[in-house]
């Protein structure tokens, strides 16, 4: 049996030897990227965790962190992706449920770990699995603050019901933090978290143009850090500098352009640690353009300062609606947001193929596939929908499943090139 030492030991090689992989991936030397190896790396320090005493704690990413920033507290996430944490969870659920809700519990009951006991946990219930984890969670004791994203949004009472519970929960987090919730509170939030999506859209929009000068598992890294840093102001000066760096470079070096076909992942969120298939999509010779997960519309979610006006109940009102429209998480029975999101994207980039990527025991992801096999199909995209885990024995099988996709689009590729002629 494996002792909580060696699974500890486990955890920590998890996240070095994918820090040092995307450091093999970059080929040109970004200084900038150090603070975001940094961020990540000390996220996963053993010295770190023990002396954490989060105040607040949010599971997965569907919850508007600005109302709790309001709060006077910034938001302590937790999000899953590493095998090693999940190992910490082994006798706590049961081994087939998803790899996902195992590492957030595991993270919850590491030794040594972070200290929660005064810890307020804010839990979306998007999925079968997040509930799973809040019934666990209240067996156990722990302050819960649960939000129920309602599945239909073509419920007139649907938005309503969602403003209520974000209104409850700011008043909880309020009550927790022991700090009253204001109206320059919400606006000041509001505007620190625009200007951290902000500078992610900018960063996301230069860097995928230049593979060339930042790979694409680095481009995922400073993507995720957002849900590990502790000072989310600093975090958005060092997207600024990192972007402003690739500006500069982009214009010094000439893209020599590459015979990599472009594709995306669609489906279960790729989190860091486990960018097990980013990096086959590099080994096989594919670009990956972008990943489409449940956070990606959080990036367009900005408020100007002339929108946040009215009461404070008004503004917490107006920013849980403008957050459940653009939700693109599994909660929803049809999720319109994010089939218009791809809707849009097919048109405006140059997409080869989609990888669908469905972890095991995330079923509720498989329930639009056709749906949007359809919409692929209306432009010629391949769909190879790929089910794995974070467990690392599958790697050559899905090696070979994804060079025989590749070499397909690259034979498509040639296809176009000799109708052009």
């Amino acid at each position: 049996m494996t002792n909580k030492s060696d699974k500890t030991d486990v955890y920590f090689s998890e996240y070095s030897d994918t820090l040092n992989s995307i450091m093999q991936q970059q080929e040109k030397y970004l200084p900038e990227l150090k603070y975001f190896l940094d961020t990540e790396y000390t996220w996963s320090s053993r010295k770190t965790r023990s002396q954490q005493k989060p105040h607040v704690v949010i599971l997965g990413t569907g919850i508007p962190e600005e109302l709790v920033m309001a709060a006077g507290s910034e938001p302590y996430w937790l999000t899953g992706g590493s095998l090693g944490s999940a190992a910490w969870s082994d006798d706590i659920v049961p081994r087939d449920t998803d790899p996902v809700s195992r590492s957030i519990l595991g993270y919850i009951h590491q030794p040594a770990g972070a200290d929660f006991s005064e810890s307020l946990f804010i839990i979306p219930i998007t999925s079968d699995s997040m509930r799973k984890i809040a019934y666990q969670l209240k067996d156990e004791g722990r302050r819960l603050c649960l939000a129920d994203v309602p599945p239909d949004r073509s419920d007139n009472k649907a938005e309503e019901k969602w403003q209520r519970q974000m209104l409850d929960m700011a008043e909880a987090v309020s009550a927790h933090t022991k700090r009253r919730i204001t109206k320059d509170s919400v606006i000041s939030a509001a505007l620190r978290a625009s200007r951290a999506r902000c500078a992610l859209t900018a960063f996301m929009n230069v860097s995928r143009e230049r593979p060339d000068i930042i790979s694409d598992a680095a481009r995922l890294l400073v993507q995720d850090s957002y849900y590990r840093t502790f000072n989310l102001d600093e975090w958005t000066y060092h997207v600024q500098e990192l972007t402003e760096r690739l500006v500069e470079m982009s214009r010094r070096y000439v893209h020599a352009g590459h015979n990599r076909p472009n594709v995306i992942i669609m489906g279960s969120p790729v989190i860091f640690p486990n960018y097990k298939i980013p990096f086959l999509i590099h080994d096989v010779g594919l670009t990956l353009l972008d990943t489409i997960d449940c956070s990606v519309l959080k990036q367009e979610l900005i408020h100007e300062k002339n929108c946040l006006n009215g009461s404070c109940e008004r503004m917490i009102r107006n920013i849980a609606s403008a957050w459940y429209n653009k939700d693109a998480s599994s909660a929803f029975v049809r999720n319109e947001a994010l089939f218009g999101h791809i809707s849009r994207l097919v048109q405006k980039r140059d997409i080869e193929g989609v990888v669908y990527h469905v972890l095991k025991g995330q079923i509720e992801y498989d329930f639009e596939l056709e749906r949007f096999e359809e919409l692929f199909a209306k432009y010629d995209i391949p769909v190879f929908r790929l089910e794995t885990d974070y467990q690392y024995q599958d790697v050559e099988q899905l090696r070979i499943r994804l060079e025989a996709f590749s070499e397909m689009l690259t034979q498509n590729r040639y296809k176009e090139v000799r109708k052009a002629k």
